[in-house]
């Protein structure tokens, strides 16, 4: 038979091993839940990030048929960066997770005309059209540049 002592010594080292299981077991839960507030934040730029990117480009998509229809911004920037209002998301800046954007066209230099014009009467005109998204409070922003090459007459044609 077991006397009183070895149980009592039993029960301890029992006692003693499910302290230490317990203590594993809270340690791996805080370190699981840790892992999951990091990928949730991860996740939530990565939201930003895309939300920024399709609001940036969707203005340089807006801003081409904009241009298409009034041809008169080409020529007011030759001379120098022509600003052009925001059309896809106006007034989201200033709100909290509001989207602030710029929009600027851009003279970059000239080319001949494309195949099909005449080299004597018309010429190429390069322009970068440039909209900037960024998202306040978050630091997310996006940047996107398109080319575009407008057929003008050349002076005195």
């Amino acid at each position: 038979m077991e006397s009183c002592s070895e149980r009592k010594k039993q029960a301890g080292s029992f006692l003693l091993i499910v302290m230490v299981v317990m203590l594993v077991m809270t340690f791996s839960g805080l370190l699981v839940m840790e892992t999951a507030m990091l990928e949730e934040v991860t996740v939530r730029n990565e939201q930003r990030t895309i939300e920024v990117y399709q609001v940036a480009y969707s203005e340089l998509e807006s801003q081409l048929a904009f241009l298409d229809d009034n041809t008169v911004n080409f020529h007011h920037a030759l001379s120098g960066d022509r600003s052009l209002a925001v059309i896809g998301n106006p007034g989201g800046c200033g709100t909290t997770g509001g989207i602030c954007q710029t929009v600027t066209l851009r003279y970059i230099s000239d080319a001949p005309p494309p195949t099909g014009y005449d080299i004597g009467k018309y010429i190429s005109r390069i322009y970068e059209l440039d909209s900037i998204a960024t998202m306040d409070g978050s630091g997310a922003s996006s940047s996107q540049t398109l080319e575009i090459y407008f057929v003008d007459t050349l002076p005195g044609s």
